[in-house]
């Protein structure tokens, strides 16, 4: 979504709109794995308004994705909420001195007549995804032996631990 700079008042206004999510997937692609998918576009609420020549945009994303559960490797899907907040200066005057990579992604510039939201809100998309992908947080894994998915139950294999630590078993308990 492209805003138009004269177009932005002292008053705060909103727009509602859908921002495509197309462009992330191939983003999340290493190979054959592949931990998330964004499975619709993203549904935008933005709220703007300036002070000078500040713009000032903060908002919500929402939209669905699904997961690759980093312990039994089963899709799921979820729904991704992130908020954001963005101060943007013109690359002009006092700010153009300044080096904004240290200000944590909330300060950024703009130069021109416009300002496009949508790389902002792609990497805060991005950045919100969990870093360990989880089905549910009581999620068993998958058996080490052989394979099977613990969600599902139990498996046949013998609980067998490592045989360096088997003399400890015999170990008597003193209470």
């Amino acid at each position: 979504m492209r805003l138009r700079i004269r177009d932005i008042e002292e008053t705060p206004k909103e727009l509602v709109y859908d921002e495509p999510t197309s462009e992330l997937n191939p983003l999340l692609t290493h190979g054959p794995v592949r931990d998330f998918t964004f499975v619709a576009p993203a549904n935008v609420h933005l709220d703007y308004y300036r002070s000078g020549q500040e713009i000032f945009l903060q908002g919500e994303v929402r939209t669905e994705v699904v997961g690759q559960c980093a312990r039994c490797l089963e899709e799921f899907q979820f729904s991704h909420e992130p908020r954001f907040s963005f101060i943007m200066v013109p690359h002009q005057g006092r700010w153009a001195r300044e080096d904004l990579s240290g200000g944590g992604g909330d300060l950024n510039w703009y130069e021109g007549e416009e300002i496009d939201t949508s790389p902002l809100l792609r990497e805060r998309m991005l950045l919100a995804l969990p870093t360990l992908p989880l089905c549910r947080d009581d999620c068993r894994g998958l058996c080490a032996q052989c394979g099977r998915n613990l969600n599902a139950g139990s498996c046949e294999c013998s609980a067998v631990g490592d045989p360096r630590l088997a003399v400890l078993g015999s170990l008597k308990r003193s209470s």
